[in-house]
């Protein structure tokens, strides 16, 4: 009986030992790494690209790049002040007025108002000095030249200024001393005595008109030259909002030499030998001389 009790006793903790085997929780891990990545689709294309570099299709920026043109200088603004690019202007301007004075003697006398002793070349330093002593007046010239030609051509002083990287107010003082200085008290008084109209007009009517060319131009510019679609159109817009830097511009390409531009009142120039000459020749000795003396190298 005792051999039953030990028996069964034996097979009991043979039993909980092979249980407790069985219960007591293993970690086991599955870990799986691949030797070498694959890629798979759903649809196998023999002829499909996997490009290995995202970018070696593309174009570099040293291969493919856009530069817009620049701008010629008469079609931007300076950022600074330009005082070498206004005396430039300042010439092409001088230039212009003595080819404008020399057309107005070829225009009707009820365009000008000038009569023929007005027209007259001899003793035009004298003839200055009586014009610009007698004045200024309130002068009979048509209104169209008063009120719209001169307003025009002081915007046309202005625009010169403000291209030259100078401000408005810069601009307007530049502009009032050209059309005072050198047009009404200047050119022009060799034939006519000066004009309030003029004095008054041309600066400050001058100022206001070529600030809007001068924005005008600049909008024109920004819309990539076209007025209404059209090129051509945009390019006689802008020759006229900026004809002196235009023309400035055109010259100083198309000779690529300097100027060099001063009155002088020395009579002929200080030139002995000229001035013996012409009194030789019978010219009349003038002890009021006033002239204007360019020098252009190539």
């Amino acid at each position: 009986m005792y051999k039953k009790h030990i028996t069964t006793l034996m097979l009991s903790f043979s039993a909980c030992a092979n249980a407790d085997i069985y219960e007591t929780p293993k970690h086991i891990e599955f870990s799986y790494q691949a030797e070498d990545s694959q890629n798979y689709y759903l649809f196998d294309n023999p002829y499909s690209y996997n490009s290995q570099t995202p970018y070696n299709l593309g174009l570099t920026e040293s291969e493919f790049k856009l530069e817009e043109p620049e701008l010629p200088k008469y079609l931007t603004v300076q950022s600074e002040k330009d005082w070498d690019y206004l005396k430039g202007q300042t010439y092409t301007i001088l230039g212009l007025s003595v080819a404008t004075v020399g057309l107005m003697t070829l225009l009707p006398e009820s365009i000008t108002k000038w009569d023929e002793e007005d027209r007259d070349l001899s003793g035009l330093g004298s003839k200055w000095k009586d014009n610009v002593t007698s004045g200024p007046v309130w002068d009979r010239d048509d209104h169209f030249l008063n009120y719209v030609m001169h307003p025009y051509f002081g915007g046309v002083y202005y625009t010169a200024a403000r291209h030259a990287g100078f401000n408005e107010f810069e601009s307007f003082l530049y502009s009032a001393t050209l059309s005072t200085f050198f047009w009404e008290y200047g050119v022009e008084a060799f034939a006519e005595v000066p004009s309030w109209q003029d004095l008054f007009i041309t600066p400050f009517f001058g100022a206001v008109v070529g600030e809007m060319m001068f924005e005008a131009e600049q909008d024109i510019v920004a819309n990539g030259g076209e007025v209404w679609g059209s090129e051509t159109m945009g390019s006689v817009s802008l020759f006229f909002l900026n004809p002196v830097g235009h023309i400035h511009g055109w010259v100083s390409d198309a000779w690529g030499g300097s100027a060099e531009f001063q009155f002088n009142t020395k009579p002929w120039f200080g030139n002995q030998d000229v001035a013996k000459f012409a009194l030789d020749s019978g010219a009349s000795y003038d002890d009021i001389f006033y002239g204007v003396e360019m020098k252009i190298t190539f």
